[in-house]
This record gives structure tokens, C-alpha cells and sequence, in this order.
């Protein structure tokens, strides 16, 4: 059987693109999920299934389906499969990015998202039949098409539906930002920007065939396209529900992991699990495999990613990028070498265009000058669901302006102070909460760090922050506080620092700065 053969062949894109890969291997193994794998074959059968029962349902070009099925569970890959090769979109409604400190979206916001996406059905599974029958209520009785895993029988091959030809300039994924006002925005991303993605990675990628890859992420964000490119290498991907140091670990020794994405404050829990058991490097704990260990999402202070290069060698690469652009920069494995670089999040891959502004306004700045960080790359945004004036605010003149405060060097390197919206005033003078984290994070003993503005019944801001220390370090913040005064300024310091065992983290493991500013009103 040749390629046309298939009844996906006609989309062309990186969902036919990884069916046919398994059609010639379909013994190959291609998802391990709570212990089962699922082979090439059998991976096939599932998004066949989902693209029968999404026919079924009514989904044609152009419809939003509506994804709720158990947190990074195959079907999470296969629905959105199933839904391309009709020439539908997704949106999953399980969570934002960053997301909250919660399991689920609350249903309110759920049933939102339903409504501004105009999703035509909720796709679930039967685990979450339940909640998804709730949802389909709360929206004027949106029918939900949930597998029994038992297809219904075609009469005759004609009978079959087959995939459409992949349509560039059509929506493909919706994806939900919790935004600064906690109402979920969502983000309209084409089918070229992320085929294009995609298809790029696999390009770059090409003697990695057969790679194995472990996601500890929300498939519903930045991890998903690598999923998508392992598999479209004929690769297997491993996928656990949320980031556990000791479960990473022996996934990685005992399934011979290459590849893995992770928050950079995964990378620095990783760091403190390894050091707590005396394990020095990668053989000593039992990471030899990894290839390749990419790190995005906060900032990556150069005093802890030094100690990352020291345990893992050169197999780290910094990522930066959003959710409404795709990646931007990268920071290459050998570059993590030059403790200059280390405070850097690299340079724009050669299809991202990346220039500083004025904040007020908006012109170019030199080199060195400090400004906000905007962008153009072909996996940008289309804009925001139902929120024009959103996306007239961050989309002008083909730019897509960040938020995020920062500056380029001489070698065309980013540096990153912070976001916009994050920048505290103490006594009228800008603070950016990056900067004192990262020096923060240069102490002995300090783990991690969150440093925020909270503001009083007047509306004054006052700079906070929270720390996790190494329980076998003695840490006193008044010592802290006075390192900080002299390292940068009595601006810099403080007003309360917390210490707390373990930092909220968000869906995305970023901090949640959200709550713990809540927890210092």
C-alpha cells in the first residue's frame, strides 16, 4: 500500500505525516501512558475511531471541538488528530497557560470557554463523561461524543469519511491564556503556524529517528508539538500526568529517555532531588540516556543553571517563547558554557525576527537599551476569540508586542528583566522582580525564588518575596536582605521575605505570583 492508499493521505500534514510513519512500522511502539503502550498500529485505530465518532457527531471543516478527556492522556494527542484530519480545531478545557493552582478549570470558566470558542461538541472519555455531560448542559445541550471503544461498522469503504486537504490559513488549536485579569483569554493559532512548527522540528530533528521522548507537561501547550515531532520520527513518547523528580528519574534510567521539556523550576527541583540523595552527575543518577533536556517557562537564574551544566554536561537548552508566538529564541547546550550567555534566553531562530521598543512610544531602541520585547514569526497568533480589543493592543503592524521587558547585546543575544505587568514602583522607581530573583537564586542555600509587588489600601506597592532553602543550609533573611542592598541596591530589598517549604506553582510549574500575592494582602 502506498501513502495515497491511506485515508488520511490527502491532508498533508504532520498528523498524515506521523500515521504513515506508523502505517509502514505499525508494530513500532508509539505512547506509554500509566504503564500501558499503545504501538504504531494501535495509535492508528484510535484516531480512526475519533475521527469516525467525530464525523458522527457533526464536526466538519472549520467546527471547534471542545477537548476534556484525563490530563496527558493519549487522547489528548488522538482527538486533536482526529479533528485536523477533518479539517476542524481543538481547544482543551481542562486548563490555562499558566493555568491555575487547581486540578480543573472551574466550571464557570469551562462553560465560557465553550461558549466563545463556539465549540460544536465536548470529546471526552469515560472518566470525565460526567463533568463533560455537566458542561454540555451549561451550554444550551452541546452534545458530547464520548468512545465506548467499539466502532460503528461502515457498510463499504465509500462509506468511510476520508481526511481533507490540510488547510493553511484555517484555525487549528485555540489555546487558553489565564491572562493578568484571570479570565481565560484564548489564543487563535492557524493551521500553518503550527504545522509549520511542527514540520520545522521534525526537519531539525531528522537523526533523532526513533527517538523516545517524556512529557511531564500539558500536552495542551508548548510540549504538544514535541510530541508531535518524536512521533512524526518514528519515535515513542512517555506521558505522565504532571512532574514527579523521582518518577522523571526512573522513567529516564529504566526506558533509555533522550528527550524531555520541562518549567525551569522542574529543572531546579530536579537539581535539588539529585543533590538531596548525594547523586552528583548524570550517571550517579541514573540520567545517562538524555540527549536532550530543554527548559523554558520563568526566569533561569545563571547561579542554578550553572549547576545544571555541572550535573547534566551539555545536553540543556534554554527555550523562550509564548502562547501566542511559538518559540522565539534558544539557547544552545555549548552557549551554557559563558556565564555571560548564562543570563541570556539566546537568540532568535532564523524564521523569528526580534526588536526592542520604546514602551511609551514604541520606537526602535539601540542596542543595550532597555524596552519592551516584540516579535514576528509565521507561528504567531491570528489574535484572541471574541476579544478585538485585546488583540489590537498586542497586534499592530504585523508585530506581536510581548509584555516582557528586556534588551538585546551586541552578539544579538536577548536578556530578559521581566514582564511589564510584573514591574514593581518602590518609591517611584521601576523594580523588576527577574533581577532579584536571579540574585536571590545566587545564595547559598536559596532553592528557588518569587519575588512580586503587593499593593496596600492606598495602592502604594511593596516589593515581597518567597523562598524555598535547603533544609542543611542556614539562611537568615537579614543577611539576605543586606546582600541584596549591596549587590544592587536598597531599592531591591524586599520588605518581607517569607520561607516557606514548598512555591505554589501554576499547571505550566511556573510560581504563582497571583496567589502569593493574595497570601501577603
Amino acid at each position: 500500500m502506498t501513502p495515497q492508499d491511506h485515508w488520511w493521505s490527502a491532508s498533508q500534514s504532520y498528523v498524515s505525516d506521523i500515521l504513515s510513519v506508523f502505517a509502514a512500522a505499525p508494530d513500532r511502539p508509539a505512547v506509554n501512558w500509566r504503564g500501558e503502550t499503545a504501538s504504531g498500529g494501535e495509535l492508528i485505530r484510535s484516531v480512526t475511531e475519533a475521527f469516525h465518532a467525530l464525523h458522527d457527531s457533526g464536526v466538519r471543516a472549520g467546527d471547534v471541538v471542545a477537548i476534556l478527556v484525563a490530563p496527558n492522556s493519549p487522547e489528548m494527542l488522538t482527538a486533536r488528530y482526529a479533528a485536523h484530519l477533518l479539517g476542524g480545531a481543538v481547544c482543551y478545557l481542562r486548563s490555562t497557560n499558566p493555568g491555575t493552582s487547581e486540578v480543573a478549570l472551574p466550571l464557570d470558566q469551562q462553560i465560557r470557554i465553550l461558549r466563545d470558542t463556539e465549540a460544536v461538541t465536548v470529546y471526552t472519555d469515560a472518566e470525565n463523561a460526567p463533568r463533560a455531560a455537566e458542561l454540555a448542559a451549561g451550554a444550551s445541550g452541546l452534545p458530547v461524543t464520548c468512545l465506548t471503544g467499539e466502532a460503528r461498522k461502515r457498510e463499504s469503504a465509500e462509506d468511510a469519511p476520508r481526511a481533507l486537504p490540510w488547510a493553511p490559513d484555517a484555525l487549528a488549536l485555540i489555546t487558553f491564556t489565564s491572562g493578568s485579569t484571570g479570565r481565560p483569554k484564548g489564543i487563535r493559532l492557524a493551521g500553518r503556524a503550527w504545522n509549520g512548527l511542527v514540520q520545522g522540528m521534525v526537519a531539525a530533528g531528522g537523526e533523532a529517528e526513533g527517538v523516545k521522548l517524556l512529557v511531564t507537561t500539558p500536552l495542551s501547550h508548548t510540549v504538544g508539538s514535541m510530541a508531535d515531532t518524536a512521533l512524526a520520527l518514528g519515535g515513542e513518547v512517555y506521558l505522565h500526568e504532571n512532574f514527579n523528580a523521582e518518577q522523571f528519574v526512573n522513567t529516564v534510567a529504566d526506558e533509555g529517555i533522550a528527550w524531555t521539556f520541562m518549567a525551569t523550576v522542574h529543572l531546579f527541583q530536579l537539581l535539588d532531588h539529585l543533590e538531596e540523595r548525594g547523586l552528583k552527575d548524570v550517571e550517579e543518577g541514573r540520567l545517562a540516556p538524555l540527549q536532550r533536556l530543554i527548559y523554558s517557562g520563568s526566569a533561569a537564574a545563571p547561579a542554578r543553571i550553572a549547576q545544571a551544566v555541572k550535573a547534566f554536561g551539555l545536553i540543556i537548552v534554554q527555550a523562550y517563547g509564548t502562547g501566542e508566538t511559538g518559540r522565539l529564541t534558544t539557547l544552545f547546550p555549548h552557549e551554557h558554557l559563558d556565564p555571560w550567555l548564562s543570563t541570556t534566553v539566546g537568540r532568535p531562530f532564523p524564521d523569528v525576527e526580534v526588536v526592542v521598543g520604546d514602551q511609551e512610544s514604541g520606537a526602535p531602541l539601540a542596542t543595550g537599551e532597555v524596552g519592551e520585547v516584540r516579535v514576528r514569526s509565521p507561528h504567531m497568533m491570528d489574535g484572541y476569540t471574541g476579544d478585538p480589543a485585546a488583540t489590537a493592543k498586542v497586534l499592530r503592524d504585523g508585530w506581536y508586542h510581548t509584555g516582557d521587558i528586556g534588551y538585546t547585546d551586541e552578539h544579538g543575544y536577548l536578556h530578559l528583566l521581566g514582564r511589564v505587568a510584573d514591574v514593581v514602583k518602590v518609591n517611584g522607581v521601576k523594580v523588576h522582580p527577574t533581577v532579584v530573583e536571579r540574585e536571590l537564586l545566587s545564595l547559598a542555600g536559596v532553592r528557588h525564588a518569587a519575588v512580586y509587588g503587593v499593593r496596600d489600601q492606598d495602592a502604594v506597592e511593596h516589593l515581597h518575596a518567597t523562598i524555598v532553602c535547603d533544609p542543611a543550609v542556614p539562611v537568615e533573611t537579614d543577611a539576605i536582605r543586606a546582600h541584596l542592598a549591596q549587590s544592587l541596591s536598597g531599592l531591591h530589598v524586599p520588605e518581607k521575605i517569607s520561607v516557606v517549604a514548598d512555591l505554589p506553582l501554576n499547571d505550566n510549574g511556573k510560581p504563582d505570583k497571583v496567589r502569593l500575592q493574595l497570601l501577603d494582602s
